[in-house]
């Protein structure tokens, strides 16, 4: 082996070639010139300078020019709207599409959003959604994505959707598509209508005689094609109705892209689109025309709109991307030009001392300079260091902003609003409870701004919350970030930041809020200053289009406006965090999402329907958990439905702490009725499964009434069911509304369906949970896909407490004193009395049922027969 291995080496050896050191002992000698020639020519061509050198000037684009000579004509439109106008229907849209993969339905919805309007959709399917409750209207609008589908609805479909539009006083908005299989001119069917398909679109303007237009400018004309293609539907003008966008054909004839039906004919008024919302001005004729249908009930019904425009990042960035002297003369200039606009209007600067002259020469008295010019402008904190606050606690924090503000006295900075930004929107939402005690103690902070809630796309849902006493408003992006400083770097082109302001995202950023905050960064005020191109542009589009009076008002001034608008949106809504990629990255260290427990079954009752028993029953299988324990809230959370949602995510999590079973319960019975119970489940546990128990709501508000009578409930004292139900006093009032309500099972359940698929819910019948809970457990568990397990032997009936009891190590294990009580009997006619109360409402239940393919109860058919 020795030999071999000296084999191996000698032969390698053989290999390597003979090196003639004194020649490499020479070339040693000019290795320190090859590295001072290197050094010289990498720091020369490669570093930025440290000394002040030249840069390429700003590139200079070419400024919107209106394409109109038309300043706007004065007209006739409704300002206001009675309240006698709103009292037949609830403030909320159906919005009936094609199918839910419609791209033009997504157009519609995001939309929608945008404008904050409440809406409901639904595809065309056999039978019509409800459109009443027992009181009013659903919907003050119904919009119809293809209006082909509405003239050919069946004849009753249509018949009872035309008695409810005049019934209630209720418009359809519509759209015809801008694609047929046919060129030539057609009738509209049952309408007195002559219409073009595949035209072109040329001199757009909105009619000063219509009363639709609001935001649009009237007769401002955009002369050139409105789009290339042959995508329009053109209607013959008549006066018979009313034309709202005017264009004119290939041929020169004047037509109507949107018209009015005044309902002369049918007493149903109609508004009718002859193109998409990929256009933008069919875009604004679609807003006006929703806020006129509901009676200015969507949207805000005002032409004020109010613009911040937020400077991050002062004195921060690597050196080469940061302002020089001329960039902060033209963000001077600029402020100027945008004052002639927006009236009152400031920049506000954000800024982060600790890197104050830390750039390269040219840069420094950039820096300088900023300081210099610094009354002209407003400013706001970020932190010391750029600190990312999610990733510290509250003492670090307290310094780091403690040496921010003395950087702002000491430079004579104007911090003049308790506003701040926390860099990357760390700790703002999801939220880091350090940041918000941190900006109480030492700047005070009563408002910020966050493109994170409730998640960064899609822009249009952005929203506002308040938390700790802190108002955080929704901020916008405008495409403009610390990489983007040249117009030729651009992502996507300068033609796709041009398409963002000229009837882009920008423009209806602008159009769609009453405030926009929007972020920018220093860096874009520096080389090509695109943030200044952007806003001029933005304006000049905005001004020659629309009526909107663009106005600038301090941050505190603005929370409060924006909250009085949309007081809905003050209690957060808590999502999980860890299903959104980007608010991962700014969760606390202490947040881990691994070890993450949430519900996955939601038992959401109603009250009074034996939630606590199934509740029971099901937690005898060895995979089925629950909550731990608390006081003051019996053996519920309560936590969508209560208070309790306002101790927040970190609260809730921590009451599941056994992730080993595969069944987490939630079990509440106040989540059925809810209002915000839906949303705010669907937003936290979107693929919870829902179960809900349906019992005989008469028997179910015989049981509460009596369920307070039990307790003592000085509310009800002295009053029989009888003087509830006739609601003569204010208290009978009061219970009358709870024992009712929760029985509504049609316009609770369609409110859960609305956030939830019906995949997702298990609905139990209240009498077979009573008269044989075994089977309806069993079922139950194979639906949740658990292991197999002997309820029979451990749920009997027993005779003492008149109802079924688990079975505990051999024993009866009942419900408490107040669970399963005697009543006495129920008498003919209060039965009949409730009947007639619930009859509409089970009615809508069966239909619903029947519609989503649920399973009958047992109880509701005769109680159809009955009533």
């Amino acid at each position: 082996q020795v030999g071999h291995c000296n084999g191996i080496i000698n032969s390698t050896s053989s290999m390597i070639p003979f090196i003639p050191y004194k020649r490499l002992f020479k070339a040693v000698k000019f290795l320190p010139v090859f590295l001072f020639v290197y050094i010289f020519l990498y720091s020369s061509l490669f570093r930025w300078p440290d000394s002040a050198g030249p840069r390429f000037p700003p590139q200079h684009l070419a400024n919107y020019v209106c394409p109109s000579s038309n300043g706007g004509e004065k007209y006739s439109h409704f300002d206001s709207f009675s309240p006698n106008d709103t009292a037949l229907t609830e403030p909320r849209i159906l919005l009936l599409l094609e199918n839910v993969f419609s791209r033009h339905g997504r157009l519609i919805t995001q939309m929608l959003n945008a404008t904050k309007c409440a809406y409901k959709i639904e595809t065309f399917s056999k039978n019509l959604p409800l459109l009443t409750t027992s009181t009013r209207g659903r919907y003050s609008t119904i919009i119809i994505e293809n209006f082909n589908r509405y003239v050919n609805l069946p004849k009753w479909n249509r018949q009872l959707l035309d008695k409810y539009s005049q019934d209630y006083k209720v418009p359809i908005v519509s759209f015809f598509p801008g694609r047929v299989q046919f060129f030539s001119s057609s009738k509209v069917r049952g309408m007195n209508l002559t219409m073009w398909h595949n035209q072109k679109a040329f001199n757009a303007r909105f009619s000063p005689s219509s009363v639709i237009p609001f935001i649009g400018r009237p007769d401002a004309v955009l002369p050139f094609p409105v789009s290339d293609g042959r995508e329009w539907s053109l209607f013959e003008e008549s006066s018979d109705y009313e034309s709202v966008l005017v264009v004119e054909d290939i041929e020169g004839r004047r037509r109507a892209a949107i018209i009015r039906d005044k309902g002369l004919v049918d007493g149903v008024e109609k508004i009718v689109i002859g193109h998409n919302l990929s256009e933008w001005m069919i875009g604004l004729g679609f807003i006006d025309s929703l806020r006129w249908s509901t009676k200015s009930r969507c949207g805000v019904d005002s032409l004020d709109r109010f613009i911040q425009i937020d400077i991050d990042d002062v004195f921060v960035g690597a050196r080469g991307t940061r302002m020089i002297p001329d960039d902060v003369e033209a963000l001077v200039q600029s402020q100027e030009r945008l004052r002639h606009s927006i009236s009152n209007f400031s920049y506000l600067l954000g800024y982060s001392g600790a890197y104050f002259l830390h750039g390269d020469d040219l840069e420094d008295e950039g820096d300088k300079k900023l300081i210099e010019t610094a009354t002209n402008f407003l400013w706001f904190p970020h932190m010391w260091k750029h600190n990312h606050a999610q990733e510290y606690n509250e003492s670090f924090l307290q310094s780091t902003m403690r040496l921010n503000k003395q950087f702002a006295v000491a430079n004579n900075l104007r911090v003049p609003f308790e506003y701040a930004i926390s860099p990357q929107h760390g700790g703002v939402y999801p939220v880091h409870n350090a940041l918000y005690e941190a900006w109480e103690k030492v700047w005070g902070v009563k408002v910020t701004s966050t493109e994170e809630y409730p998640h960064f796309r899609p822009w249009n849902s952005r929203r506002g919350f308040i938390y700790r006493g802190v108002k955080v408003l929704p901020r916008e992006t405008c495409g403009l970030y610390t990489h983007t400083q040249l117009f030729h770097l651009y992502p996507g082109g300068v033609n796709k930041l041009i398409s963002l302001i000229e009837g882009g995202d920008l423009f209806w950023t602008i159009v769609l809020n009453p405030m926009s905050i929007f972020m920018t960064h220093q860096q874009n005020f520096s080389h090509d200053r695109l943030a200044p191109y952007t806003f001029d542009n933005l304006i000049s589009f905005i001004q020659c289009w629309t009526r909107l009076r663009l106005k600038w008002e301090d941050p505190i001034s603005a929370a409060q406006r924006y909250f009085n608008l949309f007081p809905m949106e003050k209690n957060p809504i808590w999502s999980n965090p860890c299903m959104d990629d980007r608010h991962r990255c700014i969760l606390p260290p202490s947040f881990n999402c691994s070890s993450l427990t949430l519900p996955n079954l939601l038992v959401v009752g109603p009250q009074k329907t034996g939630t606590t028993a199934l509740s029971s029953f099901l937690q005898l299988h060895p995979h089925v958990t629950t909550n731990e324990k608390m006081d003051k809230s019996f053996e519920e959370v309560q936590f969508f439905s209560g208070e309790n949602y306002g101790k927040g995510l970190d609260w809730y999590r921590e009451l599941f702490s056994n992730g080993q079973c595969s069944i987490i319960m939630d079990k509440s019975a106040t989540y059925f009725d809810s209002e915000e119970g839906p949303r705010r489940a669907a937003t936290l546990i979107p693929n919870t499964k829902i179960v809900v128990i349906l019992h005989d709501p008469i028997l179910r508000a015989y049981s509460w009434y009596h369920h307070l009578v039990a307790r003592n409930e000085s509310i009800v004292e002295g009053l029989s069911m009888d003087d509830i139900l006739d609601g003569g006093t204010s208290n009978a009032k009061k219970i009358r509304k709870r024992c009712i309500s929760g029985g509504r099972y049609a316009h609770h359940l369609d409110r859960w369906l609305e956030w939830f698929p019906s995949s997702q819910f298990y609905l139990i019948d209240g009498g077979a949970l009573r008269d044989d809970p075994v089977q309806v457990v069993d079922h139950l568990s194979r639906w949740l896909h658990l292991s197999p397990f002997d309820f029979q032997s451990s749920i009997q009936f027993n005779r003492k407490k008149g109802f079924y009891c688990k079975i505990v190590s051999g024993h009866p294990s009942c419900l408490g004193a107040s669970k399963g009580r005697s009543y006495p009997p129920l008498s003919p006619s209060l039965s009949s009395r409730l009947c007639s109360i619930f009859r509409d409402d089970n009615i809508a239940l069966h239909k619903m049922l029947l519609k989503h393919n649920f399973p009958v109860p047992s109880w509701l058919p005769s109680s159809l027969d009955q009533c």
